[in-house]
């Protein structure tokens, strides 16, 4: 089984010319393929005329996290405290997302992944919590955690009727660094997590081929048996569609 991860980039300046801008796999989510023998095929972020030939060299494909989406994706204009953006990774990935939704690939977008896949899709964006989002349920959550990743902070309501709720259950304590969050669902998309201030924290689409979560699992998955199982059951999903061609 081989499942693509999406690259993120190196903006630190104070990297060596070899190293500035280059592309990257987070250590933690290769070790959670590699540690249940699934292949990974770091995906770089490539020109949007690659993405179908990259989707068809893979059975499912994994969104990771990283910088802001470019709000002309969803048609705003960026706001002062949006973050770093770049505009190739949104142009690939969105591509990307496209492609393997044709081929009928398994899907898991993690962080920016669900927000990439949602805008994809036709949503849109928070571009910052703390600016726009005016919390209906309770105060607004630390969705930025300074602790160490892999320790959860707050926890998130999943519904019964999602394939999420099958596995992790009513109320997984979960990690969070985001800023940005999904605010208008894209069409073929269904909540179906939400934290205690109402932040939506997980998207799935009708048969969960699609499946989408805003915390960081990649960090838990070593620590904590739910979100382990979190990626089993998508590895799970990857393994039925390789079997049904």
């Amino acid at each position: 089984m081989k499942v693509g991860i999406t690259g993120s980039i190196n903006f630190n300046s104070n990297e060596s010319f070899r190293t500035r801008e280059s592309q990257f796999a987070q250590r933690t989510l290769l070790k959670c393929l590699l540690s249940n023998n699934v292949t990974p095929v770091i995906f770089p972020i490539a020109k949007p005329s690659m993405a179908q030939e990259l989707a068809e060299s893979v059975d499912g494909i994994i969104f990771t996290g990283g910088a802001d989406v470019l709000p002309k994706y969803y048609e705003e204009d960026p706001i002062e405290q949006i973050g770093l953006t770049y505009e190739p990774r949104d142009e690939f990935e969105i591509a990307l997302l496209k492609a393997g939704k044709t081929l009928h690939k398994p899907i898991l977008g993690i962080c920016r992944g669900m927000q990439i896949i949602n805008v994809a899709l036709g949503g849109s964006l928070y571009q910052d919590l703390n600016a726009q989002y005016d919390p209906k349920e309770s105060q607004l959550l630390h969705h930025s955690q300074t602790t160490i990743g892999y320790s959860p902070v707050h926890y998130v309501n999943v519904d019964k009727n999602s394939a999420l709720f099958n596995t992790m259950g009513a109320k997984p304590f979960v990690n969070s660094f985001h800023h940005e969050a999904v605010k208008d669902v894209a069409k073929e998309l269904k909540i179906i997590a939400k934290a205690n201030d109402g932040v939506i924290e997980g998207l799935e689409n009708q048969d969960a081929s699609i499946q989408c979560v805003q915390w960081h699992p990649e960090n838990m998955w070593d620590h904590y048996t739910d979100e382990a199982e979190l990626f089993k059951t998508f590895f799970k999903r990857v393994e039925n569609s390789i079997e049904r061609k």
